[in-house]
């Protein structure tokens, strides 16, 4: 009987060895399926074709990817950020199989730039996981997104697919991101895109990033004056994403609103005439802006030009009420530096603690149009320091005033305190003319004030 035993111990044993010889090992399957991918990507002659649109609602990256065998990928895109580091640049990629087939993209190009948008918050990716094939095409999914995962699907490119790169266009539609506000996250450019064969004018901001246009509203005229001199403005609310190609920009969503008996629709501007002589935004310093000419399919010729105007700032309106106020920290210079802590506001004013903007502001006592600081004394009692100042226009955003030589005090001031509210003051409105924008705080009117002629930047909050 205990031979038996034996003997059906190895009967078992080479059964189960017999049949472990007919398994493929784990480490055979990873490198056949590795290989397999490799092959894949190497195989069109011409390489990959990819619209890449990083996250829904964005707009769209147009890119060619060859890869090559010795584990390089050569990618150029339309993305012209950084000088064109990325229009034509080759890096490495590897592929992976974790729990499935990965392809990374492994030293920093347009992939990564892309994710690195917004503090890596935009959604772009540079890792991929193999979902399947679609006839010759290959389809991807980010590996990193829990919510909204982009889908890239790599087509075969034909040789003439390196003709419809727009580089110049990408590259002019950056230089419209100068004289724009960049303190905490600052804002899109805005451009006004006037429709001559229609006398319609349309403003719109645009997020070069994400390559997401964002209208805000439509007036008949071709300057702002005209426009809210007609007072017939079209309220146009819906984003849409937006690329570069056949030499133009293209909208993913079209654009469409009825104004003037016109019925306007537009898909695409076609972009052909770009300058750099554009409508200077400050009287000082006469800096030329860009402007862009084309034609819109349907609509006539079209003027893309550089704005500051901004409906959400057209709220910002006097209040007899109450005047308009921020703690002191919120002044900045062009170089994003505050002018309280170890600014000219702590030079002149070291225990200021606000900053006021009487407009319109109804008052016994304080001037109704004035501009200064709280500011507390030896006793620890708030004083209030002004210089006041005239309104000369007030066009929808656009505040432009002229500063007077009258100044108001609560108490007697410091000696230097005269010297103080006019050097401010004159940094702030260097020009005479700031432009205003509401940061769309829900509950608050919190207001951005910004001066194109020194970048200086500072922030209101209304009643």
């Amino acid at each position: 009987m205990r031979y038996l035993h034996i003997i059906l111990a190895a009967f078992l044993f080479y059964s189960c060895s017999e049949e472990d010889s007919n398994i493929t090992p784990p480490e055979q399957r990873t490198a056949a399926a590795i290989k397999d991918m490799a092959d894949k990507l190497t195989s069109p002659t011409n390489g990959w074709r990819l619209e890449y649109q990083p996250v829904s609602g964005s707009g769209v990256y147009f890119m060619l990817l060859d890869f090559n065998d010795n584990g390089q990928v050569r990618i150029q895109s339309d993305l012209t950020a950084n000088n064109r580091e990325f229009v034509d640049q080759t890096i490495p990629y590897r592929i992976d199989n974790a729990l499935s087939l990965e392809l990374i993209f492994e030293t920093y190009g347009a992939f990564h730039y892309l994710f690195e948008l917004e503090s890596s918050q935009f959604g772009a990716e540079f890792e991929f996981i193999f979902i399947e094939e679609d006839n010759d095409d290959l389809i991807f999914a980010s590996k990193s997104d829990l919510t909204d995962i982009t889908i890239i699907r790599l087509t075969p490119a034909s040789a003439s697919d390196d003709q419809l790169f727009a580089l110049d266009q990408s590259e002019n539609f950056q230089a419209f991101d100068g004289i724009t506000p960049v303190i905490f996250g600052g804002e899109p450019p805005k451009q006004q895109v006037i429709l001559n064969n229609k006398n319609i004018s349309i403003f719109w901001s645009v997020d070069l990033n994400k390559r997401v246009i964002q209208p805000d509203f439509a007036g008949i005229g071709t300057t702002i004056e005209e426009v809210l001199a007609n007072g017939n403005l079209v309220n146009l609310t819906l984003p849409t994403g937006y690329t570069f190609a056949n030499d133009g920009l293209q909208l993913l969503t079209p654009l469409t609103f009825t104004l003037n008996g016109e019925n306007i629709s537009i898909s695409s501007i076609e972009l052909t005439d770009f300058q750099t002589t554009g409508e200077s935004l400050c009287t000082l310093t006469m800096e030329n802006t860009p402007e862009y000419s084309g034609s819109i399919a349907g609509v006539g010729s079209a003027t893309i030009k550089k704005t500051l105007y901004d409906q959400s700032g057209f709220s910002f309106i006097p209040d007899a009420t109450l005047p308009y106020s921020v703690n002191v920290l919120f002044l900045f210079d062009g170089d994003f530096n505050s002018l309280s802590q170890g600014g000219i506001i702590e030079g002149y004013f070291p225990t200021a603690t606000g900053f006021a903007f009487n407009y319109g502001f109804d008052s016994e006592e304080e001037p109704a149009n004035a501009l200064g600081f709280f500011v507390e004394d030896e006793n620890g009692i708030t004083q209030t320091y002004l210089r006041e100042f005239e309104v000369q226009e007030a066009l929808g955003n656009k505040l432009a005033i002229t500063l007077s030589d009258n100044f108001y005090y609560t108490n007697a001031p410091p000696s230097n305190a005269e010297e103080g509210l006019t050097a401010i003051s004159n940094l702030l409105f260097e020009g005479g003319t700031v432009y205003i924008s509401d940061l769309g705080i829900e509950g608050s009117n919190v207001y951005r004030l910004f001066n194109p002629c020194n970048s200086y930047e500072f922030f209101l909050v209304g009643s």
